[in-house]
């Protein structure tokens, strides 16, 4: 049995860099990847921090890019040697949501890294990963552009997850505001600024946040120092922005989104809850006609779009990297992410 390591959670707070048995393919439609990056996402926290329960000796990890090693016979997209990024949502192309070109809500979608409940998937911070339906699943990663590797790793995940919460309701000349300058803040944030909003304003309480928010192109607000919803008025004839982005997933930050935005405008979400209900102040959303969308993105939908974006130079998501570490490293790592003392961190499998 061959033997390869990867990230393991034991327990809530407890992950270990481990040896385990390197995956082997079980559908025609499977390829292998040997991982060369992979990172750290916020998602990942959740069963680390125990909010979402999860049995034990998961390997962790839903965004890593590269070298396919092994291919299924039923797979017609990827030879051995190609480079790729693999999205953090495997779909099963055929059921109804599917075939309506909504695969976010495929009843048979499954998440790298987060267990059984989401489709028992070993994660990719790992030396290898099998992913599943390549052909839909993955993409080449570009051999020319302006692109770099680090920047395609985020099209598997928070890029796209950012595009899309922008791109599903967007106007050219919009003001969008985002609240919570995290990474999927940050993606919004910069999406925005690339399909052409009008202005873009991000709304958090961390100075270094802001600031980076500022370095491309939005209006920082510290919620801390004024009143978020004055801010955008003041930019906005008193109409408040025609979108606002939910990039927390807590009740407090959609409360927020729910005063930012104007009559008839739109917020979108794709800050993950988890709570079964929250308290929202539906008379004035039902007065105001706004509309409300989230849920898993559809990143298989946008990956293209965001890929292209990325190769002339209009997204570059790699710059929210703050860190970058070993896998062995693995376990200061999620302590760092968990202490709020890192922004992003890619993880090296082969160090």
């Amino acid at each position: 049995m061959e033997l390869m390591k990867a990230a393991i959670l034991r327990s809530p707070h407890v992950v270990e860099y481990a040896e385990v048995p390197r995956p082997q393919m079980t559908d025609p439609g499977d390829v292998i990847l040997k991982v060369e990056k992979t990172a750290i996402c916020g998602t990942d926290l959740h069963p680390y921090e125990g909010r979402i329960e999860i049995e034990d000796d998961v390997i962790l990890g839903h965004e890593f890019l590269g070298t396919v090693v092994e291919v299924g016979s039923a797979v017609g997209q990827f030879t051995v040697g190609d480079r790729a990024v693999a999205s953090c949502v495997v779909n099963c192309g055929h059921c109804f949501s599917c075939r309506k070109g909504d695969p976010a809500r495929c009843i048979g979608s499954r998440i790298f890294g987060l267990g059984i409940a989401l489709g028992g998937l070993d994660g990719g911070q790992a030396e290898y990963v099998v992913v599943p339906n390549a052909d839909l699943s993955m993409r080449k990663i570009p051999t020319i552009g302006a692109g770099t590797d680090d920047d395609h790793l985020f099209t598997g995940d928070i890029m796209t997850t950012g595009y899309e919460a922008v791109r599903r309701v967007f106007t050219p000349g919009d003001t969008v505001a985002v609240v919570g300058a995290g990474p999927v803040g940050l993606c919004a944030a910069m999406s925005a600024v690339a399909l052409g909003a009008a202005q873009v304003v991000v709304v958090d309480k961390v100075a270094a946040r802001l600031k980076e928010a500022e370095a491309i192109g939005a209006i920082g607000v510290n919620a801390d120092e004024g009143d978020p919803q004055d801010a955008v008025y003041d930019l906005t004839d008193w109409r408040g922005a025609d979108i606002v982005i939910d990039a927390v997933g807590h009740e407090s930050a959609l409360l927020s989104a729910c005063r930012l935005a104007r009559a008839g405008g739109h917020i979108s979400i794709p800050g993950v809850y988890l709570e079964e209900s929250i308290n929202l102040p539906f008379g004035e959303l039902w007065l105001k006609g706004i509309s409300i969308t989230g849920g898993v993105a559809n990143i298989v939908n946008y990956m293209d779009e965001v890929t292209a974006l990325v190769n002339v130079g209009k997204l570059n998501p790699s710059r929210l990297i703050s860190h970058r570490m070993g896998l062995s490293e693995v376990t200061q790592a999620y302590k760092m992410f968990h202490n709020h003392e890192a922004t992003k961190i890619v993880l090296d499998p082969g160090k």
